[in-house]
């Protein structure tokens, strides 16, 4: 390791902390009254400031800083020699990793020996080991890699989370794209293995992962039934081949149906539409094919030659109405992180299959199940099989689409497309339409003031908050943070929160006691408020806990503002700073009077959200219930009905 060198970056990985605590490590060379002074820095060959490994680890080991207990264990593979590349030290990798010895103890006709016994066909290894000259640094490095390392899957997770790959600067895909298209993979898994248990074929269902993309291939990693990876030949696949190699993922004498996963990002639309259709053409039958893309090209409506295009790839034939696009899915944003604004779209396309209604499903504003997903995909896997056949199981996410209305140009999936719900039962929506009609049934009641003149005051006095609070007259408290886990629905204590109207839940009171005894409780006639937004509500009982980031203003006696006044000028308040709100100054003879009107006021708007909230509930269950066919409108009740004469 005496040649190994060191980043911020690679320290601050070493010690388990973030980068700018090593900068405010540096800066402070004083630990526990000693004055121990941060490792010299060199220029490295890119410009970038490295440091010797062995001093980076002896200064950890004299201060003592870090959250790595182990970071003499790791520190070999963290630091990396000059000259070191990614591509030599995972082609060294897969050879370390079939070696009975340490690299560096190995003759270069040994290391080909072993390159010909993993890879006699030339598919991944063998090539680049007999054309290269490896340094012995690089060597040395990746002993030290392998031995620092829990096997060879861990070695190159260091690998690829270290610097070598960080220069790189390869963005990728969100994990968000990976976990959908392992749910769809799981589907077809599924859907092969009832396939061979309906056949009674000896076979395992087991399927080949084929993928020409690093991120993607973590596919392989989450669902199981997959044997292997396999793909055409070029540089990058080779390099995708020896990190399958690496996690255990690789098999290239299996023959058995592929899965094929493919991106189209970063593409023109042209190219894109020209890949989709040689994926197509390269189908076999019974193989599978998933190609993630922008949403535009695979969900959207087209015109013109790419609608055409796109059109011919997705027929079987020529004039046929049908083709092998099992499903489409439309995706949320920000899946591809080169353009986090990009929507992206899913295809899965089955070879030899000839389905005239594919199903399709908008999943840009839906939280997605995994096994939810799958096994929709496994059950229109299965139903496309027999014709004008649907799903054994109600399915949750996609329906099903006419393929001649894609083919005219039309979305292939259109916004908002989602299952088709059944109804759920016959009296649910029913009972809510009967309680909400019962509360807004009952009319509301009258709500006056009755105002006469008064002599204009030549001033209008005004207080802010903040120096009533100074003078005493109001006091304020801070509210509790309250874990919403201790809500019980029998419980004594309310819980109170201003932005909710009151109270939102309740609490046990021995929960209360033991649990939150340090918690302010309210008394009647405190304001309960909040400041973002500048909401406030009166508790007329008292007793309640109140859940921060409210606070409780209790007014002292002789306060010149009644508490629903109070509340009713922080509602119409606009600023977010509590002390800046004008609290106006009230005639003495009216202070009484304006609180009594405020008091009757807030009643009165509570009665109004009842109403409007039962109307909310009535109008929602009243569609619902009749799209859903459970119920039927009789007559209005608004309008008498005409009599039939007399």
């Amino acid at each position: 390791m005496s040649d190994a060198m060191m980043s911020m970056q690679d320290i601050a990985d070493l010690a388990g902390v973030s980068r700018p605590a090593v900068s405010q490590w540096r800066r402070r060379t004083t630990v526990r009254g000693r004055e121990i002074p941060f490792p010299e820095g060199t220029e490295g060959p890119d410009g970038r400031e490295l440091f010797h490994a062995e001093a980076v680890v002896e200064w950890l080991r004299r201060t003592g800083r870090g959250n790595n207990a182990e970071f003499v264990e790791d520190a070999p593979a963290a630091g990396i020699p000059t000259g070191v590349s990614i591509d030599h030290a995972l082609v060294l990798l897969c050879l370390r990793d079939n070696a009975e010895d340490d690299l560096s103890n190995l003759g270069e006709s040994m290391l080909v020996e072993i390159a010909a016994s993993l890879d006699p066909a030339d598919r991944f290894l063998l090539s680049e080991v007999i054309d290269t000259e490896f340094a012995a640094a690089t060597l040395d490095y990746v002993d030290d890699l392998y031995a620092a390392s829990f096997g060879a899957a861990d070695a190159l997770d260091r690998l690829e989370t270290g610097r070598l790959s960080r220069s790189q600067e390869r963005r990728g895909f969100d994990p968000g794209l990976v976990d959908v298209i392992a749910s769809v993979v799981e589907g077809v898994v599924a859907d092969g293995e009832s396939a061979s248990d309906e056949l009674g074929s000896s076979a395992t269902g087991e399927l080949v992962l084929e993928c020409e993309d690093v991120d993607l291939l973590a596919v392989a990693e989450t669902v199981e039934g997959l044997a292997s990876h396999v793909t055409t030949d070029s540089p990058h696949i080779r390099d995708l081949r020896r990190r399958a190699l690496l996690r255990g993922w690789l098999a290239l004498d299996a023959e058995r149906p592929t899965v094929s996963v493919v991106a189209v990002y970063g593409l023109e639309s042209a190219e894109v539409l020209e890949r989709l259709d040689r994926v197509i053409l390269d189908l076999n039958p019974n193989e599978y094919a998933i190609v993630a893309g922008p949403a535009d090209l695979l969900c959207g409506r087209l015109d013109g030659t790419a609608e055409q295009r796109r059109s011919e790839s997705l027929r079987s034939s020529r004039s046929a109405n049908h083709g092998p696009l099992v499903c489409a899915l439309r995706l949320p944003r920000g899946l591809w992180k080169h353009a986090p604004r990009q929507s992206s779209g899913l295809w899965l396309l089955k070879g030899g299959a000839t389905l005239d209604h594919p199903w399709v499903a908008d999943l840009s504003e839906v939280p997605v199940d995994r096994s939810d997903l799958s096994t929709d995909v496994a059950g229109v896997l299965a139903a496309g099989t027999v014709p004008n056949e649907l799903p054994a199981r109600a399915v949750r996410y996609v329906r099903s689409r006419d393929l001649r209305s894609i083919l005219g140009g039309e979305a292939v999936v259109p916004p908002g497309t989602r299952a088709v719900s059944f109804a759920t039962g016959r009296q649910d929506f029913i009972d809510d339409v009967r309680a909400a009609s019962i509360e807004t049934a009952e009319a509301t009641e009258v709500f006056d003031i009755y105002v006469t003149d008064r002599p204009a005051s030549l001033v209008v006095g005004s207080t802010s908050l903040g120096t009533m609070i100074e003078g005493g007259t109001v006091t304020r408290h801070s509210g509790s943070r309250i874990d919403e886990s201790l809500a019980e629905d029998t419980g004594a204590v309310p819980v109170v929160d201003a932005r909710g109207g009151g109270e939102v839940f309740r609490v046990d009171a021995f929960v209360a006691e033991s649990s939150l005894r340090r918690s302010m409780r309210t008394r009647p006639g405190d304001v309960v408020f909040c400041s973002n937004p500048p909401t406030a509500w009166v508790d007329d009982r008292g007793g309640a806990l109140v859940v921060s980031p409210n606070k409780i203003l209790r007014r002292a006696g002789g306060a010149p503002i009644g508490p629903h006044t109070l509340a009713a000028v922080i509602n119409d308040a606009q600023s977010k700073e509590y002390a800046n709100w004008q609290i106006p100054r009230i005639p003495a003879d009216q202070v009484d009077a304006v609180e009594d009107a405020m008091r009757r006021l807030a009643g009165y708007r509570q009665q109004l959200q009842v109403k409007e909230r039962a109307a909310k509930t009535l109008g929602h269950s009243l569609l619902s219930g009749v799209a859903a066919g459970t119920m039927e409108l009789m007559g209005s009740s608004l309008e008498p009905q005409p009599s039939q004469g007399r």
